[in-house]
């Protein structure tokens, strides 16, 4: 029962780590080379720009080390099956949470270099 808990929270995890790649991949392919991405914003204006693999890579290898972690404390061999109901709930929370920040930072960064011209 507990290794099918854990499975599943691997399958979200999967899921995100694949959505988030597909659109960073899709994005770098419309970034020109050398350009800096917008990642912070403040009332409508930038305030913070990063290279382009930071902007579209860095959070997907930080929400992997998370995952990596939360995959090791799940399949911890003391585990009660209600402690590894909770850590399903936490996997299934927090990796659809971190695809859809990546999301919306790649998806505004877009928008916003659109805006400028740059694409």
């Amino acid at each position: 029962m507990i290794w099918g808990l854990s499975i599943a929270g691997d399958i979200f995890w999967i899921l995100a780590l694949a959505v988030m790649s597909a659109m960073s991949w899709a994005a770098s392919k419309r970034i020109p080379k050398g350009l800096s991405a917008p990642v912070a914003w403040r009332d409508g204006h930038v305030l913070l720009r990063a290279p382009k693999w930071a902007a579209l890579w860095l959070l997907i290898v930080v929400a992997f080390a998370i995952g990596a972690w939360l995959k090791i404390e799940s399949r911890n061999p003391n585990l009660t099956t209600n402690a590894a109901l909770i850590w399903l709930g936490v996997r299934a929370t927090v990796a659809p949470l971190l695809a859809t920040l990546h999301l919306t930072q790649v998806r505004r960064g877009l928008e916003t270099l659109e805006r400028e011209g740059s694409l």
